[in-house]
């Protein structure tokens, strides 16, 4: 898989690296813009994707700020983007910089409106942003390490760092084909997955997507901008609620992600910022993520209360429901710490985590 585009659903990357941040970016055709300085060093471009991605959340209202934007997204280390780092540092892979500056556009400017076809403009633009150098047949870890027109075929690993070899694409299959994900499947397909108990596997199978007002049975199986809704047996695509429509009676998610569904009102309404009043579903919660807050904040004892950082105090009055530190690490003896680093996925660390693994079967 593309560690590009593995991670969030609402944008392309989601944290800073851990790396060295020495690796040289290769030169490309020339900026297309000039909203970004050229970049020099891998932390560089790391720090445009999280300036870029902080204009989308704070936009959409998923962080209060800017500034608690940049630092949370640097107080933290992805392992997806501490080993993405590492391929550049050691030239396995390399940033076209001829699209970056549309990519970090286009990511910055992502409309706050779930649709899928929001993130296949931002493939377009950002799909040949990093380039590989690896051949085929060559030892990889991730897609963006091999040439163009290659992926990385690690198997049936199911690990989060698994040694593959560079692979000429696979086409998308049609419907009625084979599949191991959503992604493998043509636009207008779901990949309907079952457990197949005989050889204890997962078998998919591309199924055409649902039209809204049809009835449904999967959680994937609608077109864009729909929800499978309803009582098991009885369910239909609705499409996704707008803001000041009803979201509470149908369980339909809110089409505006800077909106979310009051369980008062029982309609989609903007989040609330800090301090605002607020009301958590469920009863006996003292604390909540999911009460309309920013997704920087919590609901606590009713009021919109942003989350501690690292090193800050913090307190779990329902710490089955709510870790405050949780964006960030834990919260251990009432301080906010972090979680400990993972390692960066090399070939190195890919084969002794399979061997590992076998040696434990």
């Amino acid at each position: 898989m593309h560690r590009l585009f593995g991670v969030l659903a609402l944008a392309i990357l989601a944290a800073a690296c851990g790396g060295s941040g020495k690796g040289t970016i290769k030169p490309g055709l020339g900026d297309g813009g000039t909203t970004y300085t050229p970049v020099t060093t891998t932390q560089q471009f790391i720090d445009q994707i999280i300036s870029a991605e902080c204009d989308l959340y704070v936009r959409c209202g998923y962080l209060p700020d800017k500034p608690t934007c940049v630092e949370y997204f640097g107080s933290i280390t992805s392992p997806d983007m501490s080993s993405l780092a590492y391929s550049i540092d050691q030239g396995r892979t390399t940033i076209n910089t001829s699209t970056k500056d549309a990519c970090l556009q286009g990511l910055a400017s992502l409309p706050c409106i779930l649709s899928s076809s929001n993130f296949s403009n931002l493939d377009s633009s950002c799909g040949t942003l990093l380039v590989g150098t690896i051949a085929s047949g060559g030892d990889c870890v991730d897609d963006s390490e091999c040439k163009p027109g290659f992926e990385c075929d690690i198997g049936s690993c199911t690990a989060s760092c698994c040694p593959g070899v560079c692979v000429t694409i696979k086409p998308q299959a049609a419907v009625g084909g084979a599949c191991t994900g959503n992604s493998t499947c043509v636009d207008t397909a779901y990949c309907k997955q079952t457990y197949n108990s005989t050889t204890g596997t997962v078998d998919g199978i591309c199924q055409a997507r649902v039209a809204t007002g049809a009835l449904c049975t999967d959680a994937g199986s609608c077109g864009s901008n729909a929800q499978c809704v309803g009582s098991t047996g009885s369910k239909t695509c609705v499409a996704l609620a707008k803001d000041g429509a009803d979201c509470g009676s149908s369980g339909v998610y809110c089409e505006n992600n800077a909106s979310y569904c009051d369980p008062v009102k029982g309609t989609c309404q903007p989040r609330l910022k800090d301090g605002a009043s607020c009301t958590v579903p469920d009863a006996g919660m003292t604390a909540s993520y999911s009460a309309g807050c920013l997704n920087f904040s919590q609901c606590k004892y009713g009021v919109c209360t942003r989350l501690p950082v690292l090193g800050q105090a913090c307190s779990n009055p329902d710490a089955a429901a709510l870790d405050e530190c949780m964006m960030v690490g834990k919260c251990v003896d009432g301080v906010c710490q972090a979680d400990p680093p993972q390692p960066v996925c090399t070939m190195a660390v890919a084969k002794a985590a399979v061997a590992d693994a076998g040696a434990r079967d």
